[in-house]
């Protein structure tokens, strides 16, 4: 369960990485590269998180998996 935690974290962090990052580009200091930063490193922030959750999801998919042939077999066996 810490890795839905992590995502999440990763979220929101993802979220007000771009928000922050759009604020200073066009509202406080349009002419720096340090908003465009903040704005690229809010979507890196949120790629993670969704690379996380495809891992887990792939993960929770194979436990599946291997639950429904143990099943099969003791059924069958």
């Amino acid at each position: 369960m810490k890795s839905r935690t992590l995502e999440k974290l990763l979220y929101k962090a993802a979220i007000l990485l771009v928000i922050i990052g759009a604020f200073v580009k066009f509202m406080y200091s349009p002419d720096s590269n340090f908003g465009l930063y903040l704005i690229l490193a809010g979507h890196a922030a949120g790629v993670a998180g969704i690379l996380l959750y495809m891992k887990y999801s792939c993960s929770q998919e194979r436990q599946s998996q291997l639950h429904k042939e143990n099943f099969k077999h003791f059924k069958n066996g």
